[in-house]
């Protein structure tokens, strides 16, 4: 119980004359201060007794405002329309869905759903809703803001990244207030992934969910300021392109937080956000860079935690011609006869060579001061289950990088340095985003590194959008970019499938195309009960097979570095999530 302190006192009476055997069991009340030793020994009315005493802890500090930093503010506080990082943040903190990721496995688990049960088919998943459970301002949480909530999206009216998540869901059917079904159109074991989307309440727009519409919602003031949320704290201020304060939930349905506020500050970049760390003006700072690492390290206030991202570093080889970028299939479905290929990265040996030539170690040791653990393949190791131990580090090798060009009949110009085949350089542009010293470090090492081989490298680094561009068209040779995975489930079928190869707007940016990679995705992704041993050989087979055809250079798994001001008690985060337990943190110092 929060804000009390209570003693419990069991005395055990021995007689002090030794030729009785009774014992005497009764109680006895002390002042006792905090602090008091568990064990003491009194005398009460000429008799010695042993008290033991159990405490419960200090009463946790009420109250207090805490800080956190971000470097784009946040364009909605609608979880529907959230698809940037920024709005993320803020709409996590108001808004919880059915499921959520466990903090320190990356697994599933309740979130407004208290249990869950599949049907033998795996397309129905029934969910029991917590009871009395209330939004902010008092109306009950039920299964009807479920329904009203992915009706929005299965609408097919909304503009918004979030319509993926309903792709593969036929219907939900509410059952009771506290009962819902969710029935997907095809069994997958990633089905559960759509089911942390936060609900928006459907009394803050219309008593009757069919009969809404849809077309009012992407301009509805609750866009900006939230009427009711269901998380631990409300939106009480945004001041656009400054920052955002989000106060205390007192009817948040797990228990009112400690805090009374968190303060989210749009800053400049991470050398504003490192100085105000030092200052004491922002308590949390997360996914900092390793450069300001050592400095950070010497400041007394603050708590330093390393964990192993859910992302990694890579290279994209595009294999497809970047100059007529064609998707991968036709209308029909079948093989684009318009589709061509990299006149020179369309060869595995080509692409094995590259990462052969690199040292990887040092582009990790100098851009990452050594924060990161090299990666074979498409699957990271905190995937434990499925991650293939058995793959073989393509170490530095320049000679292997050498043997395996001159295969491919890039022969070496000793005047220039430079490769060439019939005529044409070996000459490759590597794309990827200005401002970020990580990656512009790694580029720099990247092009000094295979022009020792003779690949002759043109470092772009070009503004984040304009990247997004040049990497969804298809209009690369490289690109030095990151990827994340945001949970424990390895199907990467989005990135490897032919229907995903599309320019302008598919993930299989690098136009990677193996039918037998596909058709073990979908065997994996479907697989009855979702028998984690047999998806596991599937998934080890499918990184045996991307690391032969090598479509990236895997370079790293970063770690993520978050720094805690000390004064925070309560915290305990986790590599999936550091703000899953918010509503426990408090300020023991206010």
């Amino acid at each position: 119980m929060r804000g009390r302190t209570a003693f419990w006192i069991v005395v055990v009476m021995l007689g002090l004359s030794m030729a009785s055997s009774a014992c005497r069991l009764r109680e006895v009340t002390l002042e006792t201060p905090v602090g008091a030793p568990e064990k003491t020994t009194v005398v009460v009315e000429q008799e010695t007794v042993q008290v033991i005493l159990t405490l419960t802890p200090t009463p946790v500090p009420e109250g207090g405002t805490i800080t956190r930093a971000t470097f784009a503010d946040a364009t909605t506080a609608n979880p529907l329309y959230a698809a940037d990082d920024a709005s993320r943040l803020m709409c996590d903190l108001m808004f919880e869905g059915l499921l959520r990721l466990d903090p320190l496995t990356g697994g599933f688990v309740p979130g407004l759903a208290d249990k869950w049960t599949v049907s033998d088919d795996s397309l129905t998943y029934t969910f029991a809703i917590h009871r009395n459970m209330q939004w902010s301002d008092g109306q009950p949480i039920t299964a009807r803001d479920l329904y009203f909530t992915y009706a929005a999206l299965l609408s097919g009216k909304l503009d918004t990244p979030n319509n993926r998540l309903v792709a593969n869901i036929s219907k939900i059917e509410v059952l009771d207030d506290y009962t819902a079904a969710v029935v997907f159109k095809q069994a997958n074991c990633g089905n559960r992934e759509s089911l942390q989307l936060g609900w928006i309440p459907m009394h803050a727009f219309t008593q009757n969910a069919d009969a809404y519409d849809w077309n009012k919602l992407a301009t509805h003031e609750f866009n900006g300021m939230p009427t009711a949320v269901s998380g631990p704290f409300v939106l009480k201020e945004w001041v656009r392109g400054e920052h955002w304060t989000q106060v205390r939930n007192a009817r948040y349905w797990r228990g009112a937080p400690h805090l009374e506020g968190v303060v989210t500050r749009v800053l400049s970049g991470q050398a504003e956000m490192v100085e105000l760390l030092k200052k004491g003006e922002v308590d949390i700072g997360v996914d900092i860079r390793p450069q300001y690492l050592a400095e950070l390290e010497q400041q007394p206030r603050l708590h330093l935690y390393r964990f192993l991202s859910d992302s990694y570093d890579l290279i994209g080889f595009q294999m497809g011609d970047p100059s007529d970028p064609q998707p991968r299939l036709g209308p029909d479905g079948k093989s684009n006869p318009n589709h061509s290929e990299h006149p020179i990265l369309r060869d595995v040996r080509v692409r094995q060579a590259i990462v052969y030539a690199l040292d990887r170690e040092e582009i990790v040791a100098r851009a990452r001061l050594g924060q990161g653990v090299l990666l074979q393949a498409n699957v990271l190791p905190t995937v434990s289950w499925a991650y293939n131990t058995d793959l073989e580090p393509r170490r530095y090798d320049p000679q292997k990088a050498s043997d395996l060009l001159n295969q491919a009949g890039w022969v070496l110009n000793e005047a220039t340095g430079i490769r060439s085949k019939d005529g044409m350089p070996l000459k490759l542009r590597l794309h990827t985003n200005a401002g970020n010293t990580v990656r512009e470090t790694m580029g720099t090492l990247i092009q000094a590194q295979l022009r020792k081989v003779g690949i002759q490298v043109e470092l772009i680094p070009v503004e984040y959008n304009a990247l997004l561009d040049v990497l969804l068209g298809q209009t690369f040779d490289m690109v030095l970019i990151s990827w994340s995975h945001l949970g424990m489930n390895p199907d990467d079928t989005s990135f490897w499938g032919a229907e995903s190869d599309v320019p302008g707007k598919g993930s299989n940016f690098v136009s990677y195309y193996s039918p037998e990679v596909e058709a073990w995705l979908a065997k994996a992704s479907a697989m009855p009960g979702c028998d984690q041993d047999r998806r596991a050989a599937l998934y080890r087979q499918i990184q045996a097979r991307l690391y032969e055809d090598q479509p990236y250079c895997w370079l790293d798994m970063p770690r993520n570095l978050v720094a805690i001001s000390k004064h925070i008690g309560g915290i305990n985060p986790g590599p999936w999530d550091i703000w899953h337990d918010i509503s426990e943190w408090y300020v023991a110092e206010p």
